[in-house]
C-alpha cells in the first residue's frame, strides 16, 4: 500500500466534501479545453452536462471554437487520421481538432458527445481554458480569449496579466513543464491542486445567477 497516495486521496477528498457542501448550482455546463472539465464535475458529485469531457483540444483550436460556437456545436465532426495517435481524432469547424484521447473509437466518441451536448444548457455554461502551455502564440491566444462574448470564462495561466480580466494566476504552476503541466495535479501535501488556489464552486454558483 502506498501511504502517501492514501493521505493524499484522503486530504483530497476532505476538500471535495466541503466544495459539494458550498455547491448551490448542482447542473452547471463546463466548457473546458481538456480533462480539467471532468474531474470538477466528479469531485463535486455532479452529472456531466457538457460534451466536453475526457478529451482535449488544444488552446487555439478551442478558442477558435468558441468564436464560432453555436456553428462548433451544430456542425457534425468527420475523423481523422494522424500518424502515431493511437485515440480518435474529430474534425470541426475551421479545421479544428478534437482529440478523444479516452475513447477506444471514434463511433464511441461520437456517442458521448451527443449523449452529453444534449444536457448543455448555454444559460448555466461557463468556460475554462486549462490547458494554455507555453510559447511565443501564448499571449495572442489569451486576447483572444478575452475577447470571447460569454461572461463566464476563465484562463489559467502562470503568471499575471492585470490587463485581462478573465485570466487567472496559479502560483506554482509551470504550463510548460509536464509534472506540473495539468492545473488538476497535486500542488501540496495538504492535498490542494492548482486549481484549487480558484473557487471554482464560487464560480459555479455564479452561472446559476444569470438563469432567469
Amino acid at each position: 500500500m502506498n501511504l502517501k497516495k492514501v493521505v493524499k486521496e484522503q486530504l483530497q477528498e476532505r476538500i471535495n466534501t466541503r466544495n459539494r457542501k458550498r455547491l448551490l448550482n448542482k447542473t452547471p455546463s463546463i466548457i473546458c479545453s481538456n480533462c480539467t472539465g471532468g474531474f470538477l464535475y466528479h469531485w463535486l458529485g455532479l452529472e456531466f452536462r457538457s460534451p466536453f469531457i475526457n478529451l482535449y483540444m488544444t488552446p487555439g483550436d478551442f478558442v477558435t471554437a468558441l468564436e464560432h460556437f453555436e456553428e462548433f456545436m451544430q456542425t457534425d465532426f468527420e475523423e481523422i487520421q494522424i500518424q502515431g495517435l493511437d485515440y480518435p481524432v474529430g474534425r470541426g469547424v475551421y479545421d479544428t481538432q478534437i482529440h478523444f484521447m479516452h475513447y477506444k473509437n471514434f463511433a464511441e466518441a461520437q456517442t458521448a458527445w451527443s449523449r452529453r451536448k444534449a444536457r448543455l444548457d448555454v444559460r448555466n455554461m461557463g468556460i475554462m481554458l486549462a490547458n494554455l502551455g507555453g510559447g511565443e502564440e501564448q499571449y495572442g491566444i489569451l486576447e483572444r480569449f478575452e475577447q470571447l462574448p460569454f461572461k463566464h470564462k476563465v484562463a489559467f495561466t502562470d503568471r499575471a496579466y492585470p490587463e485581462m480580466k478573465s485570466i487567472f494566476r496559479l502560483n506554482g504552476y509551470d504550463c510548460r513543464k509536464a509534472k506540473n503541466g495539468n492545473v488538476y495535479a497535486t500542488q501540496k501535501l495538504n492535498g490542494m491542486r492548482y486549481i484549487d488556489q480558484f473557487d471554482y464552486v464560487e464560480w459555479l454558483n455564479h452561472l446559476k445567477e444569470e438563469i432567469h
